[in-house]
């Protein structure tokens, strides 16, 4: 048995990667800054020269073309820069998406917070590297650059600048340290939040048929809130920072305004200079500025990074087959704080030869098979020899889970091509569902997909085939199908299979029993031929008739009539673009009042930054004239108000749109949670974890990135456009046209090149991004079963192209947030340039500088509309994915309450119609307390949506549901639920301890006692399992109950639903992966714990036939024991 090594190189000397290219990636952006900055430098002096030309009349025009060459480069390299600096941190998250879909397959990495790391954590990269890093180089360029220049033409404002500058690093420095701290804090919410929705999701059957449904939605407010306060205090202290950095720049740029007006007054500077140092000065602020913005706006990436670093450092991985034929030699299995599964157990499978693992439930059976094939957990203490071929295995896990979303896809995972998958669909009685999405497809037949997955990879080559339970919740025809494939391929394969039921032990060549011995009641040989009579059609299903001679008599049977087909489901499907503008209302309602604050806030925000440099501009050319220093002190004191205010504006508005969007996502999960909740198991295609991640975490959180960067951007662009168009019609008239043209034009051109270039990729990358959510989870839940069963390699690979789809999709963004930057500098630096020469000579030199610097501050809001118009695409497309599922009910049914415990439950003529065929019809069974109703049919034929329909979850097409009389349909949900009690097939058990898992079964008003919950525990059987527990009822299941066996997570949800005071019982397959031995003793305890309660009861075992007054059958099957 040897370890597989984790691959750490993700970070090099505890510094974040700068990407595949290493410092090299850096020497693209590092000339993009330098050509920005000699395009800032050179914007200023023909600006500066314009200005002083037009004051002392000569001809600004011979200045006209440095400034066109200056917007030219600045234009050019803020697309370049944006794009290299992207592209760079495109390459850099899908090098570690790779390392860390790696770490995953190899097991113990599952969960939804690994998902969103994978995704949602690694995008927050791009702030780091699209952002921070083009800042970092932009500091180191731009300000010294300005400086030098700034040197050479003023050194008393050269001074004032030194002492002021030194003290950006410093706040950077001193609030970086503190937020660093709270935004770790932050994830470690945020990663709690998706590992508790995504337990809720794979438990959401349980919850419904539990009716714990509002006390998890009230736990999952408590989590998200918790969330959004962490995030909030971060953001704070973050926002905080940003001010003070604001708050240095402006002040230091309105004293240096100030001083360089005075002094001008008295000659001591020319207009040229001033106004050079005037427009210079920001700049070297300016980056500074965005480097701390950056460095604070990054950290959720940084923080990611760091937990990506810690998981591929993380040793614990499973231990793989050593080298040599496959075979257990003397093989022991512990678990931490259990007793030995078993010990000396040697199993040598041959080619040609079925070897069957037999034994009690819980004896280690599947524990063996995990052994075998290398899938056993990191934490298992193993002892004795493994050894095999993981690339030639073939395996089939006793709950089967998927890294594709297709059957078909799946098989393709496994080696087989289209007409391959055909055949092996065929030959299993999948045909039907070869396309459909394995998350919907019932139990039974996503046992068979399972099973056609290890086939293929048998007609692929693998030379040993492990299978654990292949006949599990199959009805005989579906088992014999089974059966009969498993034997075509054994003359090829070492076989080794593990079951219960005594036809498919029969077609073992050897018989292993773990536990020491076979146990009474157990028989390998083929059960003996019963005479079938053909099934009685009938709208109703009888009482049993017994024949006197203590046989069970023919009875009529209802017969649905229609072929297997997969139950019903609901699939959440991407509506068009229109259909994201009800979510948005949606979204928007939740905090109308902050959204308007937000927006006001930034549009006062960009209002004082535009009056600061108006004004600050008219002060230098009006002191230029000699006036009395008393006709300037107005503006003097206006240039320090608009430097105060301006920041101090911009952090409400930050902490107003981000504490809107919070709030608003919360209520928009919760919405969505109760939404999923009320399709309950009619949505199965939801409930798989990956979907529910995408839906619940990833698109909420794509909301929550979009929104702020949308509304209060566009609305504060709108208002700043229109306040420079006015105030140029009030000052300038002459220049009205020429503005208000220049801007729409420029408004109109960035936004469009965003909208436009950004549409196509902006779907492409969200059905990615939630594609690879999807993918990433699947493969995080079937890691063990996909390494075991040599897939894990396949299933990386996949993840990959999807990767590779995303980064595409990805640079054409990329692509697209240059473009609009590049042309709202060039418009509205252009126009800056272009303003003194367009000018009458009538008009004063400081009306003039006023309309030029308001056109070149401008630069800011028209790069926001620009980005924010980018953003749209990418919003509507994630409110059109989430359109479907938020025009979907709340809740099913109607008001009406049930004042006394119900009595009787009636099936009258129900129906139900899939899609171009019939699911069953006419339907109607009657069954009172103390009675038991059987369902039965071939696997997909509609028994699991018959009792969603009994539940209230799925509405009949035709007939009723009835509870005392009361058409269910009318009953008010949550009251309903308190009088029906759910276990459904395989039914989730939480990563909590015994107790936990025991108590969902009533509600925290009524929550049983240890005495209570250890009865259940007997009664479901389970009783030995709790004497050999050293923590007895504070004992941890593991991830998905895996410290328990099949047959064991079974019978405890068994008790979970046991201890519910419901009057009417559901229980689909309750003696699923349970030994004949065990299967009887459970249904006689249920039998007489359920003495007073309606029973409906879902199975294929024959046995239970003889504990059911009544039968409902499905699909026209007619089971021989039944007749």
């Amino acid at each position: 048995m040897t370890a597989e090594r984790a691959d750490s190189r993700p970070l090099r000397g505890g510094r974040p990667e700068l990407g595949p290219g290493g410092v090299g990636a850096l020497v693209p952006v590092v000339l993009a800054s330098l050509a920005g900055a000699a395009g800032t430098l050179l914007i200023a002096e023909s600006i500066a020269r314009q200005l002083a030309s037009f004051a002392a009349g000569g001809d600004p025009a011979e200045w006209l073309a440095l400034g066109a060459l200056g917007v030219l480069l600045r234009a050019g390299a803020a697309w370049a820069q944006s794009v290299l600096a992207r592209r760079a941190a495109i390459r850099a998250k899908s090098a570690l998406r790779r390392d860390l879909a790696a770490r995953i397959a190899r097991g113990d990495a599952a969960g939804g917070g690994t998902a969103v790391l994978a995704t949602e954590g690694l995008d927050a990269l791009d702030d780091y590297f699209g952002v921070a890093i083009p800042a970092m180089v932009s500091a180191l360029v731009v300000p010294f650059a300005a400086g030098l220049r700034i040197l050479g033409a003023d050194l008393l404002s050269t001074i004032v600048l030194v002492c002021t500058i030194p003290l950006v690093p410093v706040f950077m420095a001193l609030i970086g340290m503190h937020t660093r701290d709270r935004v770790d804090r932050s994830t470690d919410a945020l990663t709690r939040l998706a590992d508790h929705l995504v337990e809720l999701a794979r438990g959401l059957p349980v919850l419904v048929g539990l009716g714990r449904l509002e006390e998890q939605l009230a736990a999952l407010d408590r989590i998200q809130s918790d969330y959004r306060s962490r995030t909030m205090l971060t953001l704070r202290t973050a926002f905080l920072s940003a001010l003070a950095l604001e708050l240095i720049a402006t002040i230091s740029v309105a004293v240096v305004a100030v001083f360089l007006g005075v002094r001008l007054i008295s000659g001591d500077v020319t207009l040229e200079v001033a106004v050079l140092v005037l427009l210079l000065a920001p700049e070297c602020f300016t980056a500074l500025r965005e480097v701390g913005t950056a460095f604070h706006s990054s950290q959720d990436g940084l923080s990611a990074l760091r937990r990506v670093r810690e998981l591929l450092a993380d040793g614990r991985v499973s231990a793989v087959p050593a080298d040599g034929a496959p075979a257990l030699e003397h093989v022991g299995v512990r678990f931490p704080g259990r007793d030995a599964v078993f010990a000396g157990l040697t199993v040598r499978p041959v080619v040609g030869r079925i070897t069957a693992l037999a034994g009690r439930s819980g004896c280690g059976k599947s524990t063996a098979l995990a052994a075998l094939v290398g899938a056993l957990p990191a934490d298992a203490v193993l002892t004795g020899t493994v050894t095999g071929d993981p690339a030639h295995t073939a395996y089939a896990a006793q709950t089967p889970r998927f890294a594709e979303e297709t059957l078909l896809e799946e098989l393709a995972l496994a080696g087989a091509d289209a007409d391959a998958a055909r055949a092996l669909a065929a030959e299993l009685g999948l045909e039907g569902v070869l396309g459909a999405p394995l998350a919907e497809l019932s139990p039974g037949e996503q046992r068979r997909a399972a099973l056609a997955r290890a086939l293929a990879r048998v007609d692929a080559g693998a030379t040993l085939l492990v299978l654990d339970e292949p006949t599990a919740h199959l009805d005989d025809a579906s088992a014999e199908r089974v059966r009969a494939a498993v034997r075509a391929r054994a003359d090829r394969v070492a076989t080794v299979l593990v079951a219960h039921e005594p036809a498919t032990l029969a077609i073992a060549d050897e018989v292993v029993t773990l536990g020491g011995q076979a146990w009474a009641g157990f028989d390998t040989r083929p059960a003996p031929p019963v005479a079938t009579q053909p099934a009685v059609n009938a709208a109703t299903a009888h009482d049993v008739v017994n024949a006197g001679d203590g046989r069970l008599a023919a009875r009529p049977a209802v017969n649905a009539g229609g072929r297997g087909a997969p139950p019903e489901a609901t699939r959440l499907e991407t509506a068009g673009p229109a259909a994201g503008r009800g979510p948005l209302r949606t979204v928007l309602a939740a905090s109308p009042w902050r959204w308007v604050g937000a927006s006001v806030m930034a549009a006062l925000a960009i209002g004082l930054g535009l009056a600061l440099t108006g004004v600050s501009g008219w002060l230098i050319v009006r002191a230029s004239e000699g006036p009395a220093i008393m006709y300037l002190l107005v503006a003097i004191v206006g240039v320090r108000f608009f430097g105060l205010g301006r920041p101090v504006a911009r952090y409400v508005e930050r902490l107003l749109a981000h504490d809107a969007v919070f709030r608003a996502t919360d209520v928009l999960r919760l919405r969505l949670w109760r939404r999923l909740a009320a399709q309950g198991p009619a949505m199965r295609g939801l409930l798989g974890g990956g979907a529910t991640l995408d839906v619940l975490v990833t698109e909420p959180a794509e909301l929550r990135d979009q929104l702020p960067r949308v509304i209060p951007p566009i609305a504060a662009g709108v208002v700043a456009v229109a306040g420079v168009g006015v105030t140029t019609s009030i000052v300038a008239p002459e220049l009205t046209g020429v503005v208000w043209t220049v801007l729409a034009v420029t408004v109109a051109l960035a936004a469009g090149a965003g909208v436009l270039t950004a549409r196509a990729a902006a779907s492409a990358r969200v059905a990615a991004r939630a594609a690879l959510v999807r993918r990433i989870t699947g493969l995080a839940q079937a890691a063990d079963e996909l390494r075991g069963g040599g897939l894990a390699p396949a299933a990386r690979a996949s993840i990959d192209r999807l990767g590779d789809e995303l980064a595409a999709a990805e640079r054409r963004t990329a692509a697209a947030a240059g473009l609009g930057s590049a042309v709202a500098l060039a418009g509205c630096a252009g126009l800056a340039v272009a303003v003194p020469v367009l000018a009458p000579a009538a008009l004063p030199a400081s009306t003039v500088a006023v309309v030029a610097m308001l056109a070149l501050a401008l630069v800011e809001a028209v790069d926001g509309v620009a980005a924010a118009a980018r953003r749209i695409p990418t919003l509507r497309a994630v409110l059109g994915r989430l359109a479907p599922l938020l025009e979907a009910p709340e809740t099913i049914g109607g008001d009406r309450r049930l004042d006394a415990p119900v009595s009787r439950v009636e099936l009258d003529q129900v129906a139900r119609t899939l899609p171009g065929r019939e699911l069953f019809a006419g339907i109607t069974a009657s069954v009172g307390a103390g009675e038991r109703l059987r369902i039965e049919g071939p696997s997909g034929s509609g028994k699991s949506t018959l009792l969603a329909m009994i539940m209230g979850s799925l509405a009949p097409d035709a007939g009723a549901v009835r509870a005392d009389g009361a058409p269910v349909a009318d009953l008010d949900s949550v009251d309903w639920g308190r009088h029906i009690a759910w276990c459904p097939q395989e039914a989730h058990v939480f990563d909590s301890t015994i107790r936990g898992n025991l108590l969902i079964g009533r509600g925290r008003d009524d929550a049983p006692d240890d005495a209570e919950l250890v009865a259940a525990i007997e009664r479901a059987g389970l009783g030995g399992l709790y004497a050999s527990l050293p923590d007895g009822l504070t004992t941890r299941v593991g991830q998905a109950g895996r410290a328990l066996s099949g047959g064991e997570r079974q019978r405890l949800a068994i008790a979970r639903a046991l201890l519910a005071r419901s009057e009417v019982l559901l229980l689909d397959e309750p003696t699923a992966h349970l030994d004949e031995p065990t299967a009887r003793a459970l249904m006689r305890d249920i039998r007489d714990a359920t003495s007073d309660r309606i029973v409906v009861l879902v199975s294929h075992r024959a046995d239970d036939a003889d504990d059911a007054d009544r039968v409902v059958r499905l699909g026209g099957f007619p089971h021989p024991a039944l007749v």
